[in-house]
C-alpha cells in the first residue's frame, strides 16, 4: 500500500527537479524491491481489493525497473531536446502506477479497468513524443485491436462471476467447480481470453505491434516491449489458475497457431530493413512460445512462461535501447545504412554482441533456461513439434546474427561521423538492462516455488 500511495504522491510534484526525483524514487524502490525475491511465498493481502504474491510481485519489480530505465534512455530526446519532459515524466509516472495497481488487484473489476486504462498514457506516449506522422496510424490501429477484444471480456468476467458468487478472484478460486468450468464453449473460452490474447500479443493478432514499436519514441517502445505485452502473459495465467477454464479444442489450435507462427515472424525478421521492426516482430514469436507453454497445462509451462516474460521484458528492452542509440547517432535505424560500428564504438559493439546472444536464447542468460522449458514442454505435448522446433531455434539464431553482422561489420557509411562519443549514462542504461538477465539466474528456484506453492494451495 505505501508503494502504491508514494507513487500516487509522485503525480503531485511540480518543481524544477520533478523528472530527476521521479527517476531516483523508480530506481531506489525498484532496488528496495530486489530483496523480496528470496522470499519462498508472499501472500501479502493489501486490501480487499489488492493482494500481492509471488507471481504478481515479480512482475512489479520488472515493471518499476523498466519504468526507471524509461527516464534514462530518455535523458537526450526528452529531456535536453526541452521535448515536454514534465508531461512525459507524469505520463511515465501514470502509467507505472496504472501496471502495477493490475497486476495487484484482486478484484475482477479493479483487474479489467486497470488493464484497459493502461492503454490511454501508452496511446499519448506514441503520439506525443513519437517520431513520424504515422504515430497517428499506430495509435488507431493499437487502439482498435484492444478495445475491440476487450467488451467480451467484461460480459465474460461479469457472467463468470455472478455463477460462482464472487468478484474476488481469492475467493472464486476456491469456489470455482472445476468439473463446470473444465470443459467450456469455444465462445465462452475465447471472449475470457481474446483481449490477453490481443495484448501478448498472438500471431494473427499481433499486427498492431509492429507499427505501434516503429512509431514509439524509445520509452514507449521499452514499455511496451518490457511491461505491456506481460499484461495479456500475466492475465491468461490467472484466468487459468483461478477459474480453470480451458476448450482443449480451442488449446490446440491457438498452440498450433502460435508455434508455426513463431516460425513465420522469424523468418520475416530475416528480411527486415528497420531495427526496430525486426525486435518487434521477434518479440511476436517469443511471446507466442510463451503462450504455447502455459496452454500445455504442464507446470514446466508455466513456469517457462512465466521466465519467458522477465528475460524477454529485460532483453528486448535492451535491444530497443541499442536501437536508440544507433538511430540517435546517425538518424537512421535501417540495417543497410548502419555498417562498421564495431570501427567506431567496440564498446557497444559488445552490448550488442551480449544482447543479440541473449534474445537467441545462448547461454549464460536466463532466456536460454525459459525456452529450454517451454521447447521440452512443446514436445511432451506433441512429437510432431519438435519439427517447427528445430525452424524457429535456427531462423530465430539467424536473424539475430543477421541483425548483429548487418549493423556491427562492413565499412564504415562515408556520412557517419567516426568521432562518436557514448556517455556514461547509456552504458549505466545497458548494463541495467543486462544485470538481472544473467543474475537472475542465482535465483531460478523462486519460479518453481511459486507454482509448488499454487498446486498444493489449489
Amino acid at each position: 500500500m505505501g508503494l502504491v500511495l508514494s507513487m500516487s504522491g509522485l503525480l503531485f510534484i511540480s518543481s524544477m527537479m520533478s523528472w530527476e526525483i521521479r527517476f531516483w524514487w523508480m530506481m531506489i524502490v525498484c532496488f528496495n524491491c530486489l530483496k523480496f525475491l528470496n522470499i519462498e511465498v508472499w501472500g501479502l493481502s493489501i486490501s480487499e481489493i489488492m493482494y500481492c504474491d509471488s507471481m504478481s510481485g515479480m512482475l512489479v519489480v520488472l515493471s518499476l525497473w523498466i519504468s526507471g530505465l524509461m527516464f534514462l534512455a530518455s535523458l537526450y530526446s526528452v529531456k535536453f531536446m526541452k521535448n515536454k519532459s514534465l508531461m512525459f515524466s507524469y505520463t511515465v509516472v501514470v502509467l507505472s502506477l496504472v501496471v502495477v495497481l493490475y497486476f495487484l488487484s484482486v478484484h475482477v473489476m479493479y483487474f479489467y479497468i486497470f488493464f484497459e486504462i493502461s492503454l490511454i498514457p501508452t496511446l499519448m506516449l506514441v503520439i506525443g513524443w513519437g517520431y513520424q506522422p504515422e504515430r497517428l496510424q499506430a495509435g488507431v490501429y493499437m487502439m482498435l485491436y484492444t478495445i475491440s477484444a476487450s467488451l467480451p471480456l467484461l460480459v465474460a468476467l461479469i457472467l463468470i462471476s455472478s455463477m460462482i458468487g464472487s468478484y474476488n478472484m481469492l475467493l472464486a478460486c476456491y469456489l470455482s467447480n472445476v468439473s463446470l468450468l473444465y470443459k467450456v464453449n469455444v465462445l465462452w473460452f475465447l471472449g475470457m481470453m481474446g483481449a490477453f490474447l490481443v495484448k501478448l500479443p498472438m500471431f494473427s493478432v499481433h499486427l498492431w505491434l509492429p507499427k505501434a514499436h516503429v512509431e514509439a519514441p524509445i520509452a514507449g517502445s521499452m514499455i511496451l516491449a518490457g511491461v505491456l505485452l506481460k499484461l495479456g502473459g500475466y492475465g491468461l495465467l490467472r484466468m487459468l489458475y483461478v477459474y480453470f477454464v480451458n476448450s482443449l479444442m480451442i488449446s490446440s489450435v491457438i498452440i498450433i497457431l502460435s508455434i508455426w507462427g513463431g516460425v513465420v515472424t522469424a523468418s520475416i525478421c530475416v528480411g527486415q530493413s528497420d531495427i526496430k521492426s525486426l525486435i518487434a516482430y521477434s518479440s511476436v514469436g517469443h511471446m507466442g512460445l510463451m503462450l504455447s507453454g502455459c496452454l500445455t497445462k504442464f507446470m514446466w509451462g508455466w513456469e517457462g512462461g512465466m521466465l519467458m516474460m522477465i528475460s524477454h521484458g529485460f532483453c528486448s528492452s535492451g535491444l530497443f535501447c541499442l536501437a536508440n542509440l544507433m538511430y540517435e547517432k546517425f538518424k537512421s535505424r535501417s540495417l543497410f545504412l548502419c555498417g562498421g560500428m564495431i570501427n567506431v564504438s567496440p564498446v557497444i559493439c559488445l552490448w550488442w554482441f551480449l544482447f543479440c546472444i541473449g534474445n537467441m536464447g545462448a547461454p549464460p542468460f536466463i532466456n536460454l533456461v525459459s525456452e529450454v522449458m517451454l521447447f521440452c514442454c512443446m514436445y511432451m505435448y506433441s512429437k510432431w513439434f519438435i519439427v517447427t522446433i528445430i525452424m524457429m531455434v535456427f531462423v530465430g539464431g539467424l536473424y539475430n546474427l543477421v541483425m548483429f553482422v548487418s549493423t556491427q561489420h562492413g565499412s564504415i557509411m562515408s556520412f557517419s561521423n567516426s568521432w562518436i562519443v557514448n556517455c556514461s549514462s547509456e552504458y549505466l542504461l545497458l548494463l541495467l538492462h543486462f544485470y538481472p538477465m544473467l543474475f537472475f539466474m542465482l535465483n531460478i528456484g523462486y519460479l518453481n516455488k511459486i507454482f509448488l506453492f499454487y498446486k498444493v494451495s489449489g
